[in-house]
């Protein structure tokens, strides 16, 4: 047996092997449907030209099916638990019911209804793996994708709902040409036990005869089993085609315990999408077409066998995010390109205004009297008067504090004022407040209530002065505290008493009557903070 390697490869692409006891059936995919067979008999030969149609072939991932007499059902009952709990009490159950089997899988049904509700399992076994690995360890030599190791009984649970089967009893009959007739019981659509029986060649022995003698020894082990419930009868779908199911007829007949339903193989390929008509009694198509389209989770396969199909799956998953990324950038550099166009058309059409009105500001302005200033500074002179007009005020609010407190004190005469309006309360220069401040007293801290401040420097003399310094300075030290009453006042200070009584200072004088008296003079410093929202003018 020769193959001609293909050249073209689709990321879809994937088959299906169909291992039995005597043989193995390869089946490639072509569009999503099911194409080609090859036959590979279970001997050294066959073997080989396995190997060299793997060879030969696209290296599409291969779902492996089977069919054969050495898969054992057992039905058990565990503690309801889960993740490692639940390996390890299936892994227990394995090694006592399946002695030295490899391939083991697992289904839940449902839980108990009484005491600990446990969980109701179904467990399967394939407890001959030399039927498997023959085939196993070529495709994994080849570095293959393998997706899984699948049962054909157990994948028939999803064939019932093609058909349309509902019942609380179904019996599937199906006749495959590579290993023979499957029967398989489901109670409440899951299932409960299968068996292959062996078909004679065709012409040997009656097919009918021969089908419905079978059947009767299944149903005799389910009666032994009690496995049928009593909700409704025994449903019993066959599927056949052509001579064979006209051969069927006469031998179903339908009574209060069971129900015949016949199905044609050709209706039945049709419910699954194949393309082309069958002219076969056999349903192997059948389950490999179902095998490929639902892709269920594993049954048998070990990691290592299924390695090479996650990678696999990695990677046409980075191809597909590669492929949505590259579309996705594309679409976004389109967008990027018309949006440049637009913007590009936008900047020439503000362009053209741009020059148009240049040109009609540059005739109108031909047609104005010659100033002796451009317009743009005559612009920055009105914002200045502006800005100036907004910030402007005068010494009214501070001069009347001031001239209340000197109401109240008739012997002081005031000789001089300094007033100053900024935001700094030790500026002494309006208009340099932040760099100049005073050489005379204690720095003041901003009050952040405070937007501005009036500042007075003023001096004064005591009349009538009769030489009393000592009274002089009770005077001016009066003068602040009345001044410092009032709740915006920042700061007062005496700057300068009428007599000098620092340390550094040098007293001198007569002892005499007739000395004169000199003037008591002072200066103060008084500080009026602004809030913020206070009309300044």
């Amino acid at each position: 047996m020769t193959f001609s390697l293909k050249s073209s490869f689709r990321l879809g692409e994937k088959r299906s092997l169909l291992i039995t006891a005597d043989k193995a059936v390869l089946y490639q995919c072509h569009d999503g449907q099911v194409d080609k067979a090859y036959e590979f008999s279970a001997d050294e030969a066959g073997r080989e030209n396995f190997l060299r149609c793997l060879d030969q072939t696209p290296r599409a991932p291969i779902y492996l099916l089977v069919d054969i007499v050495e898969e054992e059902y057992r039905h058990e009952v565990i503690p309801h638990v889960f993740g490692s709990d639940r390996k390890s009490v299936l892994e227990r159950k394995f090694a006592r019911l399946f002695r030295g089997a490899t391939y083991c899988h697992a289904i839940i049904q449902g839980r108990e209804t009484e005491g600990r509700k446990d969980d109701r399992v179904l467990l399967t076994a394939i407890t001959k793996a030399d039927i498997i690995l023959p085939w196993v360890e070529p495709i994994r030599e080849q570095k293959i994708p393998l997706a899984g190791i699948y049962s054909l009984p157990v994948l028939s649970q999803l064939l019932l709902k093609k058909i349309g089967a509902r019942g609380p009893n179904i019996l599937l009959l199906s006749v495959q040409r590579a290993s023979g007739l499957r029967q398989t019981f489901f109670r409440d659509r899951q299932i409960k036990i299968s068996r292959l029986a062996q078909m004679p060649r065709i012409g040997s022995v009656p097919y009918a005869s021969h089908l419905m003698a079978e059947l009767e020894k299944l149903r005799r082990y389910l009666n032994s089993l009690a496995l049928i419930s009593r909700k409704g009868p025994l449903e019993i779908y066959i599927l056949s085609h052509g001579e064979w199911l006209n051969e069927l007829k006469p031998h179903c007949h339908d009574t209060d315990d069971e129900r015949f339903i016949l199905m044609d193989v050709v209706d039945v390929a049709a419910h699954l999408g194949l393309k082309g008509k069958l002219a076969t009694a056999y349903s192997d198509v059948i389950f490999n077409q179902l095998l490929l389209d639902a892709a269920p989770k594993n049954h048998y396969a070990n990691e290592e066998e299924t390695r090479y199909f996650s990678l696999h799956r990695m990677r046409n998953g980075l191809i597909a995010a590669g492929i949505v990324l590259l579309v996705a950038s594309m679409g976004w550099s389109g967008f990027n390109f018309l949006d440049g166009v637009s913007l590009k058309q936008q900047a020439l059409d503000a362009e053209q205004k741009a020059n148009f009105y240049q040109a009609r500001y540059t005739m109108a302005r031909g047609n104005l009297p010659p100033t002796p200033v451009e317009p743009r500074d005559i612009k920055t002179a009105v914002d200045l008067v502006e800005t100036l007009r907004h910030y402007k005020s005068d010494p009214a609010p501070i001069f009347e504090l001031i001239s209340s407190v000197l109401e109240a004190l008739p012997s002081v005469r005031l000789d001089h004022v300094k007033w100053y309006f900024a935001v700094d309360p030790n500026a002494t220069d309006a208009s340099n407040s932040r760099k100049k401040r005073v050489t005379e007293g204690v720095l003041i801290a901003r009050d952040p209530k405070y937007s501005h401040y009036h500042i007075a420097v003023f001096k004064g003399h005591l009349e009538a002065f009769s030489g009393d310094y000592r009274a002089a300075i009770a005077q001016a030290d009066e003068l602040a505290a009345e001044l410092a009453r009032h709740p915006d006042i920042q700061a007062v200070e005496v700057l300068e008493y009428p007599l000098n009584v620092t340390s550094e200072a040098n007293l001198s004088g007569t002892a005499t009557k007739a000395a004169a008296v000199s003037e008591a003079k002072f200066a103060v410093k008084v500080v009026l903070g602004l809030p913020y929202g206070t009309k300044q003018s």
